[in-house]
Formats: structure tokens, sequence, C-alpha cells
């Protein structure tokens, strides 16, 4: 699997590694998936942070009939300096020539995840697995995997980044903060896969909640 990856990563232009800059990522991927999903089945994807398409990239290699919607802005990050242009201005070019052989199994939702996927939402979009790795700041965290959490299919996967991510003064500005209030907020609903840098669950429970009081009548009890 490492080496189909690298060989279609060759053909691309990447300036960043931080998908798998070790193996850790890429082993622990391979071992979750492979007891939940069968490689060759149609699985719906939702990346949230796409930045040059590595992480894409891999899951459209491993995922053999996988089809991916690719949340991002494309338009770089305030807090860190892109290393092929200081404006981030050919990021999204780049990201689309890296993914361009898996082309036809790719949608691009461009904007930000906090007015996508409320879209998505409306769309009734659902997804085997979604990758949170977008915004960095605990408030965008955790609205993005409330929100996520509902787009995701009983059984499916979710997967949040950077949870030991240290560099915003304030500690509850750190992703840890956000991942940790979605932990206690689900707790019982889901079950956790792994647990260091990222946090990988499956989701155990989906609620239909409705509302069925006489609404009336508990207005005034």
């Amino acid at each position: 699997m490492r080496a189909a990856f690298e060989e279609h990563a060759a053909q691309g232009q990447f300036k960043e590694r931080w998908f798998d800059m070790s193996d850790v990522i890429v082993i622990q991927w391979c071992a979750v998936f492979s007891g939940i999903f069968d490689r060759a089945a149609p699985v719906s994807i939702l990346e949230i942070g796409s930045w040059e398409g590595r992480s894409s990239l891999f899951l459209l290699t491993y995922f053999t009939r996988g089809r991916l919607t690719a949340v991002d802005t494309w338009a770089g990050i305030d807090y860190y300096l892109y290393n092929a242009t200081p404006d981030g201005r050919d990021l999204e070019a780049r990201f689309d020539g890296n993914l361009a052989p898996c082309a036809t199994r790719l949608i691009k939702r461009k904007g930000s995840s906090l007015h996508v996927l409320p879209q998505l939402l409306d769309e009734q979009q659902e997804f085997d697995l979604i990758y949170v790795d977008g915004s960095h700041f605990a408030d965008d965290v955790l609205m993005d995997g409330i929100t996520a959490w509902r787009l995701l299919k009983q059984g499916g996967v979710m997967i949040f980044d950077d949870f030991l991510w240290p560099c915003y003064p304030r500690a509850r500005a750190n992703p840890w903060w956000a991942i940790d209030q979605f932990l206690t907020y689900h707790a019982g609903e889901y079950k956790v896969l792994a647990a260091y840098d990222q946090i990988i669950l499956q989701k155990k429970t989906r609620f239909t909640d409705r509302v069925t009081a006489d609404l009336t009548a508990v207005q005034w009890q």
C-alpha cells in the first residue's frame, strides 16, 4: 500500500509532507481501515482541510473505488508560511494537479467548512469516513466535529487530527480542548479506535431525535 501511494505521490508536486513525514499515520490508518472497510468498496469520504492533497491522494489510493469530497478554502493559513509561494496563490492548482489521476472520484467544495458542512447536511449527504483537519482554532474544530458527526453514517469512522497541536498561547484555543468537549458531549456514541496525536472514532449509535411531547402542555407545566 505504501509503495503504491509513494508511486502516485511522486507524480505530483508536493511541497509539504505533514501527512506522512513518518510511517505512523499510514500504518495506523491501514490497521484501522482494514478492520472496518473493504478496500474495493465504494467508500464515501469527507475530508475537511485538504491543503495540497497528500492525505486525499492516500485515501483515494487506499480505497480503489472510494469517492472523496474535499472541503477547503485553498487560501492558505495565517499562522504558516507556505513553502511553495508565501501568499499560497498556487495551493489550489497544486491540489488539482496532485489529484489529477483521481479526478473522476473527487468532488471539491471550495469554502470555509463552517459554511460548507451545513450545506452538506441540507443536501442530506452521508459519509463512511470523515477526516477533520481544517482550522486548528478550537471553536472551529468543535463546530466541524459536531456537524461532521451528523454527516457520518452509523458504523462509520471519524478522524480528528492534531490533538496534541500546542501552538495557541491560550490552552483552550488549541484542538485538544475542542476534541475533549466533543468526546464528552457524544459520550456513549462511539468506540475509540486509536488515540494519540490523532483521535480515531467509530460511530456506534445514530440518533434521530424527534419531539414527541405536546409542546403546549409542556410549556405550562
